[in-house]
């Protein structure tokens, strides 16, 4: 059974239980001290009010705080300390006018007190303040283990789907068969075959347990099986890839590319627009990574959104992934203009990636068959 970690309490069930529970500890405190006068009652109505002051306030402190949050340590500590003071302020005055309005007649203002209350109650705004940061932190912290939970799991799919994919017995028949045509007529081909195909299996095994890999390992596993698939379909599929300098070692989801260019060359097939034209551009746009998948041919009926017979199955997984590892920092956008089908990742400049820029400026090899 998959354990999912407790989550935290609502906002308003903490702040009406953490008011409440301000409100008890200061009546118990001064309890001892009215109770010969016989003024409970009394007691009890100024605590509440003050609390209700309390509650009132920090409600208000948190409509301004959703600004600052998420955001820089500093940010937040200075929104503490500004808050509190002046709510701090704030809490001290309606204070003296809820006592001059309920002891009319006998109440004298005290301007000299004033500071001392708003010290008092800005030093309890300033710890709600620290403690408001604290719970958003560890929500944060929450949804992101449950994001990489989730994302890990998503990539032990992608690659038993990818494995699936290699063992079928009809990628296999035709593979296999074309491998058997090329050994009598080129076997420096066939050869070559052999080497993709062997790429092919390992990367899958050997980045079974890593949610990410450098950008140029990702497109080592899309040239062997686009090498593969050009010696099944020879002149009908007409595949390259092209990589701008520099983004080789940028770390990506593993499986991010290889389902959606199987995707391509899968649905190009099926369109019956031959030669099937397949490119895979990389490059980076305003600091993003941006991937662009695109293929001739036609949307199939069934590659948008996925269906019970696990057609789309690819797609819907590395839109998946992008979600849970980034929300909705990145995206996956499909579109068709004048014969191209286009599939395109974005991924965000401060994705939680290794980023070790590379000074190999030669292009990517093509994969052509």
């Amino acid at each position: 059974m998959e354990h999912r970690p407790a989550t935290l309490p609502s906002f308003w069930t903490l702040q009406f239980g953490g008011w409440g529970l301000y409100a008890a500890l200061l009546i118990i405190t001064f309890m001892p001290i009215v109770a010969a006068e016989g003024g409970e009652l009394r007691l009890m109505m100024a605590k509440g009010v003050r609390a209700g002051f309390g509650l009132g306030l920090t409600s208000l402190l948190r409509l301004g705080y959703r600004r600052a949050f998420p955001g820089p340590i500093k940010r937040q500590a200075a929104w503490s300390l500004v808050g509190g003071t002046v709510f701090g302020l704030v809490w001290a005055l309606l204070g003296e006018a809820w006592a001059a309005w309920l002891y009319a007649g006998t109440y004298q203002w005290a301007p000299k007190l004033v500071p001392r209350f708003a010290l008092e109650y800005a030093i309890t705004l300033t710890g709600w303040s620290a403690l408001y940061f604290g719970i958003k932190h560890a929500r944060a912290w929450q949804e992101e283990r449950e994001r990489a939970l989730r994302a890990d799991a998503l990539v032990q799919e992608a690659r038993i789907a990818s494995l699936r994919h290699q063992m079928h017995p009809h990628f296999l028949f035709n593979a296999l068969s074309s491998l058997r045509a090329l050994i009598g007529e080129d076997p420096t081909r066939a050869r070559r075959m052999v080497t993709e195909m062997a790429d092919f299996l390992r990367f899958s095994l050997q980045k079974a347990d890593t949610p990410h890999v450098p950008l140029e390992e990702e497109l080592a596993m899309v040239r062997s099986y686009l090498s593969i698939e050009s010696v099944r379909f020879e002149e009908k599929l007409d595949a390259s890839l092209d990589v701008a300098p520099g983004l080789e070692h940028q770390r990506v989801p593993a499986f991010l590319i290889q389902p959606l260019v199987d995707n391509a060359v899968k649905h190009g097939m099926a369109s019956g627009v031959l030669p099937v034209r397949v490119r895979v551009k990389a490059h980076r746009e305003h600091g993003s990574l941006r991937v662009l998948v695109s293929n001739t041919g036609h949307w199939a009926p069934t590659f948008r959104e996925p269906d019970p017979r696990g057609t789309g199955t690819g797609l819907r997984n590395v839109r998946e992934r992008l979600t849970q590892l980034f929300g909705a920092r990145a995206r996956l956008t499909t579109s068709e203009t004048e014969g191209w089908v286009h599939v395109l990742v974005e991924l965000p400049a401060e994705a939680p990636f290794h980023f070790e820029e590379s000074h190999d400026d030669a292009p990517a090899r093509p994969a052509r068959g």
